[in-house]
């Protein structure tokens, strides 16, 4: 038998294999008969290849150009590789909506494998190979549909998962992550170069920034969903100057729509941030026009408290 010969579901170790030619190609390599899918260490030790969503697929894990490790697998995708060989892969199955999240050791050791209820989206692990992210799809499962799970893989266990706050209305979902294991720091990557931090405990550091984010470029629901966190914010007296950031943004989106509804909502926000900060002028200028368009918009009041000390 070869080197490459297919074997049922058990790893393979290959302590003394010759070091192997093979190429790549842009997202691919090509190793003898084997062509996949593949992903290198950040300190380019390791690299692990894989047969993407192939019935007859299968891993393979080289160490400095000879191979390490080789399993049969069926549906394979997201494979990285750390420093030390550690590596997540995702079973994606073909009974029903679910998959499978594995981490394993550079000797073949499974260190966690996590069953979701979902199909299995983007991942990523640290560069010292002690944490894992896997992003679950959206699915009938309550319990892990939209789940976000981190893992801690020293102590081989889940720490938490949780639907993450900027997926937003339409499902976008994190690219990519980037871990800062010294600060313990989990970074979402998403489209337009946009970022947004995890504590390794799973608090969200970055909601003013998300919902900025939503005001300022998010669609219909995550823009009103914003507005309605900000008019939430405004009433527990915060800090004045940080919202200036938000005054342009929701000027812009003034010219953007044009039911009475929601106009009434960002002049009253924008009321509420001048009144804030001690413009009284711009305050009732903005309430007033949010009365107009909508009488029960619930400035009334504050709008006579200010004509009374303007």
């Amino acid at each position: 038998m070869g080197l490459f010969d297919s074997f049922k579901n058990k790893v393979k170790c290959s302590q003394n294999s010759p070091k192997l030619n093979y190429s790549i190609n842009d997202n691919f390599i090509s190793i003898g008969d084997f062509t996949g899918k593949y992903h290198q260490s950040p300190n380019s030790k390791f690299i692990l290849a894989w047969n993407s969503l192939s019935e007859n697929g299968k891993y393979i894990l080289l160490e400095r150009g000879k191979v390490k490790l080789q399993v049969k697998m069926k549906h394979l995708d997201n494979g990285m590789v750390s420093k030390l060989g550690v590596f997540i892969i995702s079973d994606l199955t073909s009974k029903g909506m679910y998959g499978v999240f594995n981490i394993i050791n550079a000797d073949g050791e499974t260190l966690i494998r996590q069953r979701c209820r979902a199909n299995l989206g983007s991942t990523g692990i640290s560069d010292d190979g002690s944490f894992a992210v896997c992003q679950a799809l959206e699915s009938t499962s309550k319990s892990d549909s939209c789940k976000l799970f981190f893992f801690d893989i020293k102590n081989k266990k889940l720490l938490w998962k949780k639907t993450p706050e900027t997926i937003g209305s339409e499902l976008n979902w994190a690219k990519s992550y980037r871990f800062d294991t010294k600060k313990k720091i989990l970074y979402l990557i998403h489209d337009k170069n946009k970022v947004y931090r995890y504590t390794f405990e799973g608090t969200f550091i970055d909601s003013g920034l998300y919902r900025l984010h939503c005001i300022d470029t998010g669609n219909d629901v995550e823009f009103l969903e914003a507005i309605k966190e900000l008019k939430e914010e405004l009433s527990s007296n915060p800090n004045p100057k940080k919202y200036d950031v938000f005054i342009d943004p929701l000027n812009k989106r003034l010219k953007r729509y044009s039911d009475k509804d929601t106009k009434s909502k960002i002049h009253r926000a924008l009321g509420e941030i001048f009144q804030l900060q001690g413009n009284d002028t711009e305050a009732i200028k903005h309430f007033e026009t949010a009365l107009k368009l909508n009488p029960r918009i619930g400035v009334k009041r504050a709008l006579d408290n200010l004509k009374k000390t303007d």
